[in-house]
């Protein structure tokens, strides 16, 4: 039966059907269109972490807490003294005005700062601010763009070449797109460009066109980080898509969190230093390692020259040594001898000769402590913080995994030992002033020096043409061989497995010449010949360096030392020793010359006297390590080390001493006033160096006060000298007479032949410059000479305006001042406290 559908009910539901279709439509059209337009995903903005990439700088530094930089107990003490005792600049002055005036807002702060480039298109320096938050930022970056422009001024345009001026001609509008991009601040009024609607006005000829400026920065701001550049830059330069960021770097990473807290961390990627650098061709690297090793060689054959020469002097050849040393003595004879002496020199002594042969054979084989490729580290962390009454340095050398544990860097054979608990204060006295200690493994150093040495013979041997199979002739050109020959036993296996790890050297602060590296003024030496009394031969022997080398078997030791001086040629010294007892320690003496003992698990070597002291300070239990200031300024250095370095509190007490001994004459009153306001403890310095399995970590202690006496010192010197104070007018006379009267003993040894010469003689002789060079610090000098008796003297042109003091010296080598009214010194005035 078929259906019956109304035709009208048909046309209804296609309708209703068209009407859904449209109602999709007229419902999906604006969703549709909502959806495109949506607006693309947000970049993120650059933190302060991911700002960099790896490879974008070679150094980067960072400070924390910028605001606080400045504060009591930081760098603000440093700074302090510049400010009272000096005229710095006024851009140094605005900065710490502007700093110190923003430190609340700059309180937690981060400063980042990179310079350097590797990349290109980025700037040369980069400084980023970091705030805590983003409001932040945009109040503190209003203040530095108006900070800024003061202490870096508009600086002119470079000039355009001829190619930018035709194009700037020929489009104008493109010109000054290219202007917009180069230039990194905004055009002063000079640059601006005329409106097209109105009509150019003709300048009139010969007037002078302003010259373009711009500001030599950029300050960007993004997030919460407020950037200084010193040329526009595109934060995806910075780190482009692909590139690892800096802080996921795994030497990086080491480095910096090693120093967490510290408030200033410096970076230096040694590796990508190196990568950046253009590598030489093969030819040009090949002939550059030719030309050194030939420099070496040459050095080497002068130094043994001299050595060949004084041993050939005091010791006729045995039979059975080849006849080649003969024509090595010729040979080397004629390098040196363009560089002899024109006038006679007296014949040494043969004391004399066998010392020089000594010291020349000992040089030599040193002299390969620092042959070989330099090995440097990866990366460089250095870390500077404040501490209590210390600012401490600390660094750690990122090393590579297969890299060779050296003591220092550029001295690639010395080998650093195992760690160890230095023991040698134990043995030292205790008012030793300067100690340096470390752990060598003599055995790998002295493999590597071996070798080299090895090496070096052979080439010798090639260049003059003798068979490398000639062992006496190669024992010869090798220092280690011919040690061993002389000495009659191996250095390897003899020598070495007796020896331990632990080298220390300690002395005094004169002895060592710290007080002149640290500026400490320092009493001239006394002219007396030897010590008179007993203080005086404890103070003198206290100015002799002692050497102290660790012994494992003192029974196997000891009858090696003989073939030691053997072996360095001195043989003949061990017929005049002479042995003395004191307590259960035996000294042998060489005739004053010099001594050794053993004394505890070491060897101590030095003068006599000093040997001596060292053996009754360990009988007496007087030693350094029960000193209470050398216990208590290495505290902080962990139980096991590589090596240290201690320096007393001696330093510290001779500039207390010359603030004393100043205070009341020549110091200026500002100098006087802030430096009695320092604490008047002394303080000592100590360094350690251990190796955390990274690599190697120094850390460095110095006294607050020493680092802010120092400062205040050079400040000062640096202001009289600049103004031309009285006190700057003594000190360089004191300075000039010291010169006298070094120039004078040179003199009477060369040109004086025994008699020391005028003012004018010494001129003519080029030992001291023109006399002009006098007349520029307020003082009149005179200097009279004869035979083996001069006197010297300095007297203010203008009593009380150029100087108060006169001073005097003569062949002593004694300078003495004294204020007598403007009239000259003599020999009974006091010495002077000079530099």
């Amino acid at each position: 039966m078929s259906s019956f559908i109304p035709r009208p009910s048909r046309r209804s539901q296609i309708a209703q059907f068209i009407a859904l279709v449209l109602g999709i439509i007229l419902v999906a059209a604006p969703l549709s269109a909502q959806q495109r337009r949506a607006p693309a995903p947000v970049k993120p903005l650059p933190t302060f972490d991911d700002l960099l990439s790896v490879d974008a700088y070679e150094v980067y530094g960072e400070v924390r807490n910028v605001g606080q930089l400045l504060s009591t107990g930081g760098a603000g003490e440093i700074v302090d003294p510049i400010m009272k005792l000096a005229e710095p600049p006024k851009e140094f002055q605005s900065i710490i005005k502007f700093l110190k005036t923003n430190s609340e807002s700059l309180a937690t702060a981060r400063l980042l700062f990179a310079t350097s480039p590797a990349l290109t298109e980025i700037p040369e320096t980069f400084v980023a601010i970091e705030f805590p938050s983003q409001e932040e930022a945009d109040k503190f970056a209003p203040k530095l763009e108006k900070f800024l422009p003061q202490i870096l001024p508009p600086v002119p345009d470079a000039t355009p070449t001829p190619d930018a001026s035709e194009a700037k001609a020929k489009d104008p509008a493109q010109a000054r797109a290219s202007e917009r991009g180069a230039q990194p601040a905004k055009p002063v009024e000079s640059e601006a460009k005329p409106s097209p609607d109105v009509a150019p006005v003709a300048t009139p000829v010969g007037t002078p066109q302003p010259v373009a400026e711009h500001l030599p920065f950029v300050i960007t701001h993004s997030g919460n980080l407020v950037c200084i550049s010193d040329k526009p830059f595109k934060f995806e330069k910075l780190h482009p898509a692909g590139s690892k960021p800096l802080a996921e770097d795994q030497n990086f990473r080491i480095a910096h969190d090693r120093f967490p807290s510290e408030s200033v961390f410096l970076y230096f990627n040694v590796a990508l230093q190196s990568r950046a650098k253009p590598q030489p061709s093969p030819k040009q690297q090949i002939s550059e390692e030719e030309a050194e090793r030939m420099r070496q060689e040459v050095e080497q054959e002068r130094a043994e020259a001299e050595a060949e020469m004084a041993r050939v002097a005091t010791a006729e050849p045995s039979p059975g040594e080849p006849q080649i040393s003969e024509g090595r003595a010729t040979l080397r004879a004629r390098v040196i001898v363009g560089d002899a002496e024109p006038s006679p020199t007296p014949t040494p002594t043969k004391e004399v000769q066998a010392q020089i042969a000594a010291s020349a054979q000992i040089g030599q084989m040193l002299d390969f402590l620092g042959r070989g490729a330099s090995q440097w580290p990866e990366a460089v962390g250095v870390a500077l913080t404040f501490e209590n009454n210390e600012y401490v340095i600390r660094a750690i050398l990122v090393e590579a995994q297969n890299a060779k544990r050296l003591t220092l860097p550029f001295v690639p054979q010395l080998i650093s030992g195992p760690a160890y608990t230095p023991n040698a204060p134990s043995v030292l006295p205790d008012d030793t002033e300067v100690f340096v200690s470390a752990s060598i493994d003599l055995m790998q150093t002295h493999e590597g020096m071996r070798k080299l040495a090895e090496i070096s013979a052979k080439d010798t041997l090639r260049q003059l043409r003798v068979s490398e199979k000639d062992d006496g002739a190669a024992k010869l050109f090798d220092p280690f061989a011919e040690f061993e020959r002389k000495a009659r036993f191996k250095i390897k296996e003899d020598l070495l497995p007796v020896v331990g790890n632990e080298i220390a050297l300690a002395g005094s602060l004169s002895t060592l010449q710290g007080l002149g590296a640290f500026g400490i003024p320092s009493a001239p030496p006394s002219p007396k010949a030897s010590p008179e009394t007993a203080d005086d031969k404890q103070k003198a022997a206290a100015n002799y360096p002692v050497l102290l080398i660790s012994i494992k078997d003192r029974d196997a030791a000891r009858p090696l030392l003989p073939h030691v001086f053997e072996g360095l040629g001195i043989g003949e010294a061990n017929l005049i020793a002479q042995t003395e007892k004191r307590g259960d320690t035996e000294l042998v003496n060489y005739a004053g010359v010099f001594a050794y003992a053993f004394v505890g698990d070491f060897l101590v070597i030095s003068e006599a006297a000093t040997v001596r002291r060292v053996i009754d300070a360990n009988i007496n239990h007087q030693t350094l390590s029960s000193n209470s200031a050398f216990r208590n300024f290495r505290r902080w250095q962990p139980r096991q080390i590589l090596g240290e370095v201690y320096v007393s509190p001696a330093l510290m007490e001779g500039y207390q001493d010359a603030i004393r001994k100043q205070s009341a004459t020549t110091m200026d009153e500002k100098m006087r006033d802030f430096l009695m306001q320092l604490s008047p403890t002394a303080n000592a310095i100590s360094y350690a160096l251990t190796n955390e399995g990274f690599g190697e970590v120094h850390e460095l202690h110095l006294p607050k006060n020493l680092i802010i006496a120092m400062v205040a010192g050079t400040t000062a010197t640096a202001s009289a000298m600049k103004e031309g104070s009285p006190e700057m007018d003594e000190m360089m006379a004191e300075s000039l007479l010291r010169m006298i009267a070094g120039a004078e003993a040179a003199y009477k040894e060369t040109a004086g032949s025994g008699s020391y010469g005028s003012l004018d003689q010494m001129i003519e002789a080029k030992l001291i410059g023109p006399k002009e060079m006098f007349d520029h610090y307020g003082y009149k000098f005179e200097v009279t000479a004869l035979g083996d008796h001069f006197e010297a003297t300095a007297m203010p042109v203008e009593y009380g305006k150029t100087g108060k003091r006169s001073f005097f010296v003569d062949q002593t080598g004694v300078v003495r001042g004294d204020d007598h009214g403007g009239g000259p010194a003599n020999a009974l005035d006091k010495p002077a406290q000079g530099p």
